[in-house]
């Protein structure tokens, strides 16, 4: 299991008089990453500054930090660490500063960036995706309502719902919990239920 940004968020903290504006998103990959560090760059083009992190990878073990200018170590780690100490991954931030004219030190910049990354983390909620099956239950019309109730009772999805000559649910469920899911199922539907399986991966779970 790991966990992500439920969404995009905003904080911004002002330090000595200088603007530290952090934005926080999920991102898939590093050239989702990038794309999201440029844009906010673009955007805000006039900032000083720029430096940014983000982690990836199911176990967090991609990452990458850039001060963006800032004296090394002072911007681009903090907020790093912010993500990790967040225990999150997929997660990209980027911390403008607008220099107000008093120089922080580089105690001061590091604190000022954690604290902007975090802040920005802080207003985001956080989304579990587990390791999951995603199967397709293939079933009668008055059998939907007893899949649907065993699918929630094994920490389910249900995906998508597709009706033709029956009901053909995708539905996704814990990976370690598929095989007592497929007995539940069999036993609620009296085994006249068909169920495939589609993949494995990562799923948002309630």
């Amino acid at each position: 299991m790991y966990y992500t940004v439920s969404r995009g968020a905003t904080a911004e903290l002002t330090i000595k008089h200088s603007k530290f504006i952090a934005f926080c998103a999920s991102v898939q990959d590093a050239e989702e990453a990038d794309l999201f560090v440029r844009g906010i760059k673009k955007k805000y083009s006039d900032a000083t500054h720029a430096p940014y992190a983000y982690v990836l990878g199911a176990r967090g073990a991609e990452t990458r930090a850039s001060d963006d200018g800032e004296p090394s170590g002072t911007s681009g780690a903090p907020i790093l660490e912010a993500i990790k100490s967040a225990g999150l991954t997929f997660t990209a931030v980027v911390v403008v500063r607008y220099f107000g004219g008093i120089k922080l030190g580089t105690g001061g910049l590091t604190r000022a960036y954690g604290d902007s990354a975090s802040a920005a983390l802080r207003e985001t909620g956080k989304t579990a995706y587990e390791k999951c099956a995603v199967l397709s239950v293939a079933c009668d019309y008055n059998a939907i309502s007893s899949v649907q109730n065993k699918i929630y009772a094994f920490s389910g999805v249900l995906l998508d719902t597709a009706y033709t000559d029956g009901a053909l649910l995708r539905v996704a469920v814990p990976s370690e919990r598929k095989d007592a899911f497929l007995s539940a199922v069999a036993d609620a539907t009296s085994g006249r239920a068909t169920v495939s399986f589609a993949e494995e991966r990562y799923c948002p779970m309630k």
